[in-house]
């Protein structure tokens, strides 16, 4: 017969077996309502795109034909596709260049001014409070080549007049510059991640002598790392995913320079009709903002 000692480490062990397959019913009850949310608007809408990519879809009588992989043979021959993609991933670029390194810059300098911090802070989101298509009407009214006010403002100093949104040279420039001086939120996410920096590291690292750029360089961006990684896998599917701007300020023109992925599922379904073409744009839209992430994600473990 097993002493009391001997049947102790059973006991201990069942106990721990029961405690690591415990469920926290309080997690899954707040967990719940965005899990439902995703499931219905994020898959949901993904998983039906994907169907109907099989399809000559028709909403009067669906499904419709089925046509197998013919939908996505159309895209491969499709010179309308292949622009669509060369701008998309152009804009991409520019967004990148232009406005995902600012609110980067804006949070850092925000953190060294100690006066009146709060009311620029207030200055920096307050326009996230103008509609984002009041925001690009009013640009577009800004743009224009005969009345607008940039031309007016540059007549002034004998430059212009320029056509800014008619010039296939510079009609994305234009139409990416207004998010120059939209990352509030941004500049809000990295300024909170500043915060968090212990201030003892920097008053430390200013004793051994290290300048305002080895500071940077050795404190501030490793602990921005992560935050920086999180916001280039949003600010991806956001760039790949943007259709207001284009449609609002030159509606894809002038000759397609600025008629992107999102823009081309827009006129296939909405007004050509053909949702099965549109339903393969997104998947393959899907597929490759999900490589991007994956790449991204890889090389963010690596270092």
């Amino acid at each position: 017969m097993k002493t009391a000692l001997e049947q102790r480490p059973q006991v201990q062990v069942r106990v721990r077996s029961r405690q690591r397959f415990k469920i926290s019913w309080t997690s899954i009850a707040f967990l719940t309502p965005a899990i439902v949310c995703f499931l219905l608007f994020k898959y949901y809408p993904l998983v039906q795109a994907v169907y109907m990519s099989f399809f000559d879809y028709k909403v009067i009588n669906p499904p419709g034909k089925f046509v197998w992989l013919d939908n996505y043979k159309y895209l491969i021959h499709s010179t309308e596709f292949w622009n669509a993609l060369k701008n998309t991933f152009a804009f991409f670029f520019i967004y990148f260049i232009l406005t995902f390194w600012v609110p980067i810059v804006q949070a850092v300098l925000l953190n060294e001014i100690k006066f009146a911090s709060k009311t620029l802070r207030s200055l920096y989101l307050l326009p996230t409070a103008v509609p984002a298509v009041a925001g690009y009407l009013l640009w577009k009214w800004l743009y224009n080549p005969d009345y607008g006010l940039l031309n007016y403002l540059l007549h002034f100093i004998g430059l212009g007049p320029y056509g800014w949104l008619n010039d296939p040279a510079t009609a994305k420039w234009s139409i990416v510059l207004p998010g120059v001086f939209a990352t509030g939120m941004g500049m809000l996410i990295y300024y909170s991640a500043l915060q968090g920096i212990p201030s003892e590291n920097i008053e430390a690292a200013k004793i051994d002598g290290a300048g305002p750029w080895r500071r940077m360089r050795s404190i501030v961006f490793p602990s921005l790392k992560f935050i920086i990684g999180i916001q280039f896998i949003s600010f991806i599917s956001g760039v790949f995913l943007t259709f207001d701007p284009m449609y609002i300020m030159t509606g894809g023109g002038p000759a397609n320079s600025t008629r992107t992925l999102s823009m081309l599922v827009f006129n296939s379904s909405f007004k050509e009709f053909r949702f099965g073409v549109a339903g393969s744009i997104s998947f393959v839209m899907f597929i490759i903002i999900a490589i991007i992430t994956y790449a991204q994600i890889k090389v963010s473990n690596r270092d």
